[in-house]
């Protein structure tokens, strides 16, 4: 079973190292650049684990967790 990660992170060389790193270790691996897009994608297909931003342009990651 391959485990599916969300890493939810507004800088794009960040994101982009962070879903490559997890891709070559054999995750799927979904990103979102806001807490919205985060949001709306938990709703359609929750993943296994999340790497969350805490600090988003739309507001703090740990409102996500809540």
């Amino acid at each position: 079973m391959t485990l599916r990660v969300l890493v939810v992170e507004d800088d794009r060389e960040i994101r982009a190292l962070m879903q490559a790193s997890l891709s070559v270790e054999g995750f799927e691996v979904q990103t979102a650049v806001s807490l919205s897009e985060a949001g709306a994608m938990l709703r359609h297909s929750p993943p296994d684990v999340i790497v969350l931003d805490l600090g988003l342009p739309d507001g703090d990651g740990v409102s996500l967790v809540q």
